[in-house]
């Protein structure tokens, strides 16, 4: 008998696949769902920001760890409201969404000069990257949406939502990632690999789905993919 969470996950994956066919309106998408291997270090065509503390732009909820030299009293953390402000001491509400780190340092160091500090030295290091999340489905402790903390590898972001569970099909974790057209490849990947040494701990992305099957159902993840292959394409890491 197939069981309930058999039936969420293949539930799950054919949304995901509406949501690929939907996107693949023309020619050119239809190329770019031939298989491909996942890549240790997303590459170029994935179709979201990578993580990078130089040209990430800061957003909604993202959490901010400020610090002006040697006066800690105007130091801490704070969290980007929804109107992408976040509040300072004695300056107020600064407005930081669509900043790079750089840019909001600079903004809140000329905010300090104006009538507070001489030459304030300002640093900012983006402690949650919320607007860029994954989402970790299937066999795991506590499956959820979680959100990127600078570069995150699948190890990482299944720590994040608290390790493998017992009946876990380590593997066949399968990612899914969309490319610029919005179209959807699931890699296929065999951890236990990856904890050997054998290969790479592959680096996950904003919008990356993670799906861990249970032992078992190697045979329903074998259904579903060959149901979904004219939607989604499937390769092995």
């Amino acid at each position: 008998m197939i069981s309930l969470r058999y039936l969420m996950l293949t539930l799950m994956l054919a949304i995901i696949a509406v949501t690929a066919h939907a996107a693949d309106t023309d020619d050119d998408a239809s190329d770019s769902r031939e298989m491909r291997t996942m890549p240790a270090v997303p590459d170029e065509g994935a179709g979201t920001v990578l993580i990078s503390t130089t040209d990430y732009r800061i957003g909604p909820s993202d959490q901010l760890e400020i610090d002006i030299f040697q006066i800690e009293e105007l130091s801490g953390v704070e969290r980007v409201n929804s109107r992408g402000y976040i509040k300072m001491p004695l300056i107020g509400a600064v407005k930081v969404a669509g900043l790079t780190r750089e840019e909001a340092e600079d903004l809140i160091a000329q905010l300090y000069a104006a009538e507070y500090l001489q030459d304030p030295q300002v640093n900012i290091d983006i402690v949650e990257y919320v607007s860029q999340q994954v989402t970790v489905m299937g066999a795991v402790e506590k499956p959820g949406v979680y959100p990127l903390r600078g570069k995150t590898s699948l190890l990482q972001a299944l720590a994040m939502a608290g390790g493998t569970g017992r009946l876990a099909d380590e593997e066949e974790i399968v990612v899914f990632r969309a490319n610029v057209q919005g179209v959807v490849t699931g890699y296929i990947v065999d951890m236990e690999q990856i904890q050997a040494g054998v290969k790479d701990d592959p680096e996950v992305i904003g919008n990356d789905k993670i799906v861990v099957p249970e032992s078992g159902s190697a045979s329903m993840l074998k259904g579903v993919t060959d149901t979904l292959r004219g939607f989604v394409g499937f390769e092995r890491y």
